[in-house]
């Protein structure tokens, strides 16, 4: 996903993996085998997906027991990185996370409750990802690793993050989304892959290619339409941005006009906002850029964000968000922070549903530090569908069978007579024909 709200990873990489257990020399090894959900094992409590992001650092020993798996359908842990030879790095943090007790204990307890295990395979930057994408034997080796590392871990799929790839390398792109999609499926029969896009032009031209490629889901990164350089304070995920310009919204319908699959698509939405020095508390003013240098706009975590006495707080229902101001004695300036409340994540699981998508996701689980109002949040506005209901039938009941009609004597008058008609006998049944259509599986 997005660097934003996370440690500057230098060089990440997605490097050799076997011997997993003993490249890292943690107690991997020393516990059952994990293996891959089954299709009987996959759980469908809610009416949409959820797909919630997991960075190695905020995963701890505390970690499995304080996520709400009957609100989840995946949990990506994020991230072991790719070289441009196409290696996986056992060196970062991502990997040896992975490979920790703590994540054993998160995939076996997602697993019990029916929630998939993703790895999250990242890349950044054009050279870099130029460099894979046109190299075919980079390619076959970072599969053979990736499925490798799938098994070893007893993950259930990828969720492939490209970011920065030059329109002319797409085809690449899609070549190697769907041979990576056969292996995966090879090893696994409802093992996907997933492919996170940005909200723009450009995300919707990758998600194109992701799909021509049998990309099973696309992960829109529905974050940063502001930043630290924005005219104006707002939300970071405008449903609907005041004064015009990039949205919710305006990617959806982006990627509509652009005849991508709604069910295929998945929403991630941010845990966390922006805030910015204004030389106002009036909402959607411009930013004191002459502050910067004392107090600079950032990117916040929302269990970080603080009202405290005195501060002017509200909720934009245009952009669905939510937002605080408060004074800052020591630079003379007010601080602007705009975040998703609960409120404006029911109105943008509403938007997302009312489109039709594949469901949500969440970047990043933990940045609310466990919310309980977040999770009902998603709770109701993802509620399992009502169970079908069992069609009754009606009791048969006995009626006496009517007396046959005695037939008339044939008049002996007349001569031998011919039947007016041929007694109609019953048709056979017609030839139907069966034509089975070859495309995509239905999950």
């Amino acid at each position: 996903m997005k660097a934003v709200c996370r440690p500057v990873l230098a060089g990440l990489a997605l490097a050799v993996l076997l011997p997993f257990a003993m490249a890292t020399g943690t107690s991997a090894a020393t516990t059952a085998p994990l293996r891959p959900l089954t299709s009987g094992q996959v759980a469908h409590r809610l009416s949409r997906e959820v797909y919630g992001f997991l960075p190695y650092w905020l995963r701890t020993s505390k970690t499995p027991g304080s996520l709400r798996y009957d609100l989840l359908s995946t949990v990506a842990f994020f991230d072991v990185g790719l070289q441009s030879n196409g290696s996986v790095d056992r060196g970062t943090p991502g990997y040896t996370a992975l490979m920790g007790v703590s994540a054993t204990a998160l995939i076996g307890a997602a697993h019990a409750a029916g929630v998939r295990a993703d790895l999250t395979l990242t890349s950044f930057g054009f050279a870099q990802n130029r460099a894979f994408l046109r190299n075919r034997t980079s390619q076959r080796r970072a599969i053979r690793q990736i499925v490798a590392l799938l098994a070893s871990r007893g993950l259930d799929g990828v969720a492939v993050d490209f970011e920065s790839v030059y329109g002319r390398d797409l085809p690449d792109l899609s070549r190697f989304i769907d041979a990576l999609g056969r292996a995966v499926r090879a090893h696994d029969r409802v093992g996907r892959v997933s492919v996170a896009v940005g909200a723009s032009r450009a995300g919707a031209a990758m998600a194109a290619a992701a799909l021509a490629g049998h990309a099973d889901r696309i992960l829109i990164m529905g974050y940063d339409y502001r930043s630290g350089e924005s005219a104006t304070t707002g939300s970071t995920d405008p449903l609907v941005r005041r004064g015009g310009g990039p949205s919710l919204t305006w990617t959806l319908d982006l990627f509509n006009a652009a005849r991508l699959p709604a069910n295929r698509i998945v929403l991630t939405l941010p845990y966390y906002g922006m805030s910015w020095p204004t030389a106002s508390a009036r909402p959607g003013t411009a930013p004191a850029r002459a502050a910067y240098g004392k107090a600079p706009a950032y990117p916040i975590r929302v269990s970080r964000v603080q009202a405290p006495t005195g501060a002017r707080h509200g909720y934009d229902p245009v952009e669905a968000s939510a937002w605080v101001a408060t004074y800052d004695a020591h630079v003379h300036v007010w601080r602007q922070t705009w975040f998703d409340s609960p409120q404006a994540l029911a109105a943008k699981y509403a938007f997302a549903r009312s489109r039709g998508l594949a469901g949500v996701g969440l970047w990043a689980l933990g940045y609310d530090a466990g919310s309980a109002a977040n999770w009902q949040a998603l709770a109701k506005a993802f509620p399992p569908p009502p169970p079908a209901k069992a069609q009754r039938v009606p009791k048969r009941v006995h009626q006496p069978a009517k007396p046959a009609h005695k037939r008339r004597p044939k008049p002996t008058t007349t001569a031998t007579s011919h039947r007016s008609s041929t007694a109609e006998r019953p048709h056979p049944p017609s030839t139907v024909k069966v034509v089975h259509l070859r495309g995509p599986t239905a999950d």
